[in-house]
């Protein structure tokens, strides 16, 4: 069986809760597992998982609309005819550039200030190695994976 705890940047939001527990329970839901139905178990007041959810409306509703603004911005894009040959994603109008601070416009500030482009590419580099480590286990990406610093 495979031990299940917090990973280190979230352990202090979940501190008191099981992390083994709650994945026990998850995957109790069956093979695989909705948003839905885990929300749907974790009504259950005697469930670990129920410890992991906001259950005040009020809160909850606040908390719901920061996600929202963060689903907003990560969808404005560029407004360019993507590139038939190798079908291109649009590229973001706003990225974060580190954890302490917000959404920077890529043209106004992050192409402007070379200490914002670094933090970027760094980021950029980042989320690279944690991609790299999310997928090591397949074979496939091998070859990927050792081009990855």
């Amino acid at each position: 069986m495979i031990k299940t705890i917090w990973r280190s940047e979230v352990a202090n939001l979940y501190k008191g809760i099981d992390a083994q527990t709650v994945a026990d329970e998850i995957a109790d839901i069956g093979e695989s597992a909705t948003a839905e139905q885990i929300v749907d178990k974790a009504k259950d007041e005697n469930t670990e998982l129920h410890k992991c959810f906001t259950w005040d409306d009020e809160v909850a509703a606040e908390k719901y609309r920061i996600i929202e603004a963060r689903q907003i911005v990560r969808h404005l894009v560029r407004d360019e005819l993507p590139d038939a040959k190798n079908d291109t994603p649009p590229l973001r109008v706003f990225y974060k550039t580190n954890n302490g601070e917000g959404y920077k416009h890529i043209e106004r500030t992050i192409i402007k200030k070379e200490d914002e482009y670094q933090a970027l590419l760094a980021r950029a580099m980042m989320e690279l190695r944690a991609f790299k480590a999310k997928y090591s286990m397949l074979e496939e990406l091998r070859e990927i994976f050792d081009l990855i610093a």
